[in-house]
């Protein structure tokens, strides 16, 4: 039987590149997105895509987009800034609202989360290179209040990992870009190389659609990392 996987942020660089990845390798994909018509036109136009308009404060949509999907990726995120700019705890809210819709559909195996490497483990602990290139780039650009978000996250998918029926992966790329692809992406412990590179959009989504059934990642936080 065909496997459906539920996409969240599908409009987004990596979302899209997800869709693409879930469509190309024959799974239904089924995706909640505000504006269709950012979607690209060979993935609209795809059969086994089904396509809901919807934001992350539309619950019954949410409902109705995890509806009998075997697994649900969260690629939503926010706008880089300050906290003028930044609503903070509304994603994090989303976070807790699908993780809610998600005990209630037992169809889902397996929630995928992106978060960043700019990130902290649940617990706090942080390798000394990424918390001095957060400090740096919170200063330059902004971006402490994305990643108090995603900590808030990774800090509530941590408190109910145990209490659920589906696995939990929280993925934390680095910098992310539009390119060709064609760079292999593995799972990772430590975050080395990530401060001086980037990833392409391409080779995160096809990473991400295959970690889905990697039964090493269930319950971890890794980094991903160039091979």
């Amino acid at each position: 039987m065909t496997e459906t996987i539920a996409i969240f942020g599908a409009t987004g660089g990596y979302g899209s590149e997800i869709t693409a990845t879930a469509l190309d390798q024959g799974y239904l994909v089924r995706v909640m997105v505000r504006n269709p018509s950012k979607l690209p036109g060979e993935i609209r136009r795809n059969p086994n895509l089904t396509v809901l308009k919807g934001d992350i404060i539309s619950l019954e949509t949410i409902r109705e987009t995890v509806l009998g999907a075997d697994y649900v990726i969260n690629a939503v995120g926010g706008p880089v800034g300050k906290p003028q700019v930044f609503p903070i705890g509304r994603y994090a809210g989303f976070v807790r609202d699908l993780v809610g819709i998600m005990k209630e559909t037992p169809s889902v195996k397996v929630f995928l989360h992106e978060s960043g490497c700019l990130t902290a483990d649940p617990d706090g602990t942080q390798p000394l290179s990424m918390k001095i290139m957060g400090v740096v780039l919170g200063y330059c650009n902004g971006i402490g209040p994305n990643t108090d978000e995603h900590f808030m996250e990774q800090q509530y998918l941590e408190s109910v990992r145990e209490d659920v029926s589906f696995k939990t992966i929280c993925i934390r790329p680095g910098g992310l870009q539009k390119g060709e692809g064609g760079a292999e992406l593995v799972a990772s412990e430590s975050p080395s190389g990530l401060a001086f590179g980037m990833t392409d959009f391409k080779d995160l989504g096809v990473f991400t659609v295959r970690a889905l059934k990697d039964e090493s990642l269930y319950g971890k936080y890794p980094y991903v990392v160039k091979a």
